[in-house]
């Protein structure tokens, strides 16, 4: 939730006076408002997804959502909202108080009566704070919980709970010290049992002066009893303590043989070297290895559907998994090599600059081993692919993560590809580093430079229609720049790949937007529904860690919701940003604007952009479009079918953009393609002034 002071408030009516009376006494009483206003279903639901609300304020009246509809919409968005219904004069006796709140609302205030909203506010503002802590303390309680289990899970020390004297949970070294391989088997066994019969009488003293004092004991020397009914040393410590909510006592036990001080060093150097799991090296021990020697090249090998699998099939069955992976490629590397468990899904392998295995040869092997191993875990049989990225290190400048960081990268290209391949990482040419301007570029910057100091810009607006709501208005927003010397536009084509390698289309993307939300916020003053804006914006914006926070700012002073803009990203820009391009992707979500890849379908992978972006739409590549008009071809068919049938599976809007025939109309209408962007439509123009409404049928 925001600062106390500030309401992030959603207000469902469409009187513009009751909205500003409402904003006025909130004021008033020293909110601070950042206000989003709908009066139709989709834009309230876009809200309540996108937006993080405090409050919803909403009238009940005809042609508005209900109270039901809009219960619902923030209980499928999983959040907590209060909902407060607005009552006016007029519809007090058909939308009575006791209805409402059965209904769904929270609570309800007179429109007339200014106390009554500010008390009402107040009081489920104040509700939704007690509720947000009260989550926040059982999140932390329960990470905490899970933190504890954990620690002791992974703990050398023998560590078990003793209620009453019977064992109610012995952690793996606890059971191993004993000799004991399940934790059923000591169930009914209680601790005096873990000590011979000598021995019982003073570790009972020691228990009951533990829980008299209400203090830990120091540790105590007594003797154990193994399951094998073997004797050995032990310290032994205990406290009070409480699990699961029942007074208990912690034990823990030390072997305190004279030689297993020094077995239990000779382990702890082991398991920090290997991994346990796998065999492998550890996370640790390879850093250290490649930060001593630069030389060599570094593999970086990506499980594709591991976060899949280990969500379906659970922790222990990823372990075997994870384990069987690494079989499949320790026999393909030398003595010299070093492979270890990285992360999560994730190996690195190091070829030292003498190693006779090669880096690609031995990387497609791995991939198509994995391809090709069918795994049997319980019982489940499944296949799954890889991707690695290689990294050739041999700049001794560089550190042993910016290596590992290059090998990510490759890999990443390669996932980018559809996987199941190899990608070599390669430097930045000296060319690109320097920014020295090609002097063939130079006349094209200066143009630039000028119509950004001289104002030498203009959009057009190309209208999107849609053949099942015509009512929906949608304009694609083209950028035009006029030469200062021949007066002519220039071709946006050639000027944003110059613009682009210079990083000056950032600032290009900026004015469009700008001029876009101008453009809106102008229609909006004369009491028009503003349209969707399609804005496309470059790789320079993509890869800016400035430009979301720049763009919330703006959308915030345009007072406009969010839904009115549509960045548009070309599929070719994915290639070298697409994990930025992802991140930006989750802010635009917050900020509700939506997300459209152009030029789209031209890729072997791109039904798997799909899937890791879930854009709002997408808009088919002009060429394609044309291909399906002309060819007869079933298989470029069959694939445009599964494409949109894929794009409908995830409430992602397909635009066919650049149609200029009828036969290219109907070569995309047949599968279920209903907004259309190209000339056949209209030419870009200027103005926001197109008739809509002529495509009602």
């Amino acid at each position: 939730m925001s600062d106390p002071s500030v309401i992030n408030l959603l207000v469902v009516d469409r009187s513009r006076s009751d909205i500003d009376h409402v904003v006025k006494t909130l004021r008033a009483d020293g909110y601070q408002l950042e206000l989003i206003e709908s009066d139709q279903a989709e834009p309230t639901r876009n809200a309540i997804d996108y937006q993080l609300l405090d409050l919803i304020l909403l009238r009940p009246g005809e042609g508005l959502p209900t109270v039901a509809e809009v219960r619902l919409m923030v209980a499928e968005s999983g959040q907590d909202i209060p909902i407060v219904a607005m009552v006016d004069e007029a519809c007090r006796q058909q939308h009575k108080p006791a209805r409402l709140l059965e209904e769904g609302a929270d609570n309800y205030f007179y429109l007339e009566d200014a106390d009554h909203l500010v008390a009402v506010a107040r009081k489920e503002l104040a509700h939704l704070r007690a509720r947000k802590r009260g989550q926040s303390f059982e999140t932390r309680f329960k990470e905490s919980e899970g933190r504890v289990q954990a620690l002791l899970e992974n703990s050398q020390e023998a560590v078990a709970y003793i209620h009453e004297g019977v064992h109610t949970y012995a952690n793996p070294a606890y059971l191993q010290l004993f000799g004991y391989e399940h934790r059923e088997d000591l169930a009914n066994i209680q601790l005096v049992h873990m000590v011979p019969p000598t021995y019982r009488d003073a570790l009972k003293s020691v228990l009951r002066r533990s829980i008299r004092s209400g203090k830990a004991v120091e540790p105590v020397e007594l003797v154990g009893l193994r399951s094998n009914a073997k004797t050995f040393p032990i310290m032994l410590e205990c406290a009070p303590t409480r699990m699961n909510d029942e007074p208990c006592t912690q034990i823990i036990v030390r072997d305190a043989t004279p030689e297993s001080s020094t077995i239990s060093q000779q382990q702890l150097e082991e398991l920090l070297k290997h991994d346990e799991v796998t065999g492998l090296y550890s996370r640790r021990f390879f850093m250290e290895t490649l930060e001593i020697d630069h030389e060599g090249s570094v593999l970086y090998l990506l499980l594709t559907d591991y976060a899949a699998i280990r969500y379906a099939m659970g922790f222990e069955a990823v372990e075997q998994f994870v384990s069987e992976v690494a079989g499949l490629f320790k026999e393909m590397l030398s003595h010299e090599d070093i492979a270890a468990h990285f992360a999560s899904g994730v190996f690195a392998i190091f070829l030292p600059a003498g190693s006779p295995t090669d880096a690609v040869v031995v990387g497609g092997r791995i991939c198509a081993a994995i391809a090709e191993h069918s795994f049997q875990i319980g019982n489940k049989m499944f296949t799954t692919t890889c991707c690695i990225g290689i990294c050739r290190a041999k700049d001794s400048q560089e550190s042993a993560v910016q290596i590992l960081a290059h090998a990510d990268r490759a890999c990443e290209m390669a996932r980018q590809k559809g996987g199941n391949r190899v990608e070599v990482y390669n430097p930045p040419s000296p060319e690109k580093k320097s920014g020295v301007v090609n002097p063939q570029d130079e006349a094209m910057i200066r143009l630039i430079r000028a119509a950004l100091t001289k104002g030498l810009l203009s959009l057009n607006y190309q209208p999107i229609v849609s053949f099942a709501a015509a009512e929906e208005a949608r304009y694609k927003t083209y950028l035009q720049i006029v030469d200062e010397e021949s007066g002519k536009p220039q071709p946006m084509e050639k000027v944003g790949a110059v613009a682009a390698r210079y990083g000056a289309m950032a600032a290009l993307d900026k004015w469009t937007l700008i001029r876009a939300l101008s453009a809106l916020m102008e229609i909006r003053q004369d009491a028009l529904k503003p349209p969707i804006l399609f804005v496309r914006i470059s790789r320079n914006s993509i890869v800016d860690k400035q430009f979301f926070d720049w763009l919330g700012k703006s959308v915030k002073d345009s007072r406009l919701p969010g839904q009115h803009l549509v960045l548009e990203i070309k599929e070719d820009n994915l290639e070298d940003c697409f994990e930025e391009a992802k991140y930006l992707r989750v802010r635009l979500r917050e900020l509700g604007c939506g997300v459209a890849l152009s030029h789209f379908g031209g890729k072997p992978h791109s039904d798997r952009l799909l899937k890791e972006l879930t854009p709002d739409y997408i808009k088919l590549d002009g060429s394609l479009i044309e291909r399906l008009a002309k060819s007869k071809d079933e298989n470029s068919r069959r694939a445009m079918a599964d494409l949109a049938t894929q794009a409908q599976k995830l409430n992602i809007r397909v635009v066919a953009a650049g149609v200029a025939t009828a036969p290219q109309m109907a070569s995309i209408w047949q599968f279920g393609v209903t907004l259309v962007q190209g000339s056949m439509v209209a030419e870009a123009s200027p103005k926001l002034d197109f008739d809509f409404r002529q495509y009602a049928s």
